[in-house]
């Protein structure tokens, strides 16, 4: 359920904010009334005076009891987010966009760089959940710029405990204590235990992973309708009107932001992000 004007957000209230790393923030929002919500959506926040941003949902669907936002700074806007502190208001607008897709057979790869696991997070618990019950494998790629950057430790090792295959690597290690891999999330795809002619994955991250790991995948035989993604793009309505969005003839916040590579093909748009 969307809010009742698409064009009007709501206020509602910051309940707890955790530092996850340097610039990151995990923001846990009291849901305005009726708010529901898929894996793959995200939300347009503002702060006034400082602007409006889209942001992808990390909270799972039926699980968490709040609207659970991950920010990192990079701009004017993402910084007034950041410099919000447990117990101030917050303007929320959404949830919009597509969520992703499930696939209910086979085995499901994810693959994550650096913030690239916050929209994914909420569908790895999602799968992970189910296949506990329906089985098949279930691998994550996650890489990160090095060990301080990595997000959500806790919950990868509760994957791990569930039986998920997590392949953790870090392009630069400084410290000793390291256990996991080094180099590009591509470089590791050998560790993933899946069949990928009969798997689906999902990825997010920096666009240029994004390029790369889907054309990996799919000279390893994985079916381009079946290499899926999230894109980032220079939303500013977040609901097809403003199209600041267009590319490739789609409206990304609308149409999208969950797009396969049999799409994207077809409709000539390549991922790449903006800078809010």
């Amino acid at each position: 359920m969307t809010t009742k004007n698409i064009y009007l957000p709501v206020t509602t209230t910051i309940r707890d904010v955790k530092e996850l790393a340097k610039d990151v923030k995990l923001f846990s929002i009291v849901p305005p009334e009726g708010f529901t919500h898929q894996a793959g959506q995200f939300v347009m926040v503002s702060v006034l005076g400082a602007g409006e941003i889209p942001i992808s949902i990390t909270s799972t669907p039926g699980v968490s009891p709040d609207l659970e936002i991950c920010v990192r700074t990079v701009g004017h806007v993402s910084a007034a987010v950041n410099a919000l502190k447990a117990g101030d208001n917050i303007l929320i607008r959404g949830p919009y966009g597509k969520p992703f897709p499930i696939e209910g057979r086979g085995d499901v790869l994810f693959i994550c760089g650096g913030i690239g696991i916050v929209p994914l997070r909420p569908l790895i618990h999602q799968i992970v959940n189910a296949r506990a019950q329906a089985g098949g494998k279930v691998s994550v790629v996650y890489g990160s710029r090095n060990p301080s950057e990595v997000l959500f430790m806790d919950e990868v090792s509760s994957w791990m405990d569930q039986g998920v295959n997590v392949v953790m690597t870090v392009d630069r290690c400084d410290i000793e204590s390291w256990k996991g891999c080094t180099g590009l999330v591509t470089e590791h795809f050998g560790k993933a235990m899946v069949d990928f002619k009969n798997c689906t994955a999902y990825l997010c991250g920096p666009h240029v992973m994004i390029q790369a790991a889907m054309r990996d995948l799919s000279l390893m035989g994985m079916p381009d309708e079946r290499i899926i993604t999230t894109l980032e793009a220079h939303m500013k309505c977040g609901v097809g009107k403003c199209g600041h969005c267009y590319c490739g003839g789609k409206l990304i916040c609308e149409e999208g932001p969950i797009f396969s590579l049999a799409e994207m093909k077809k409709f000539n748009i390549r991922p790449g992000v903006d800078s809010l």
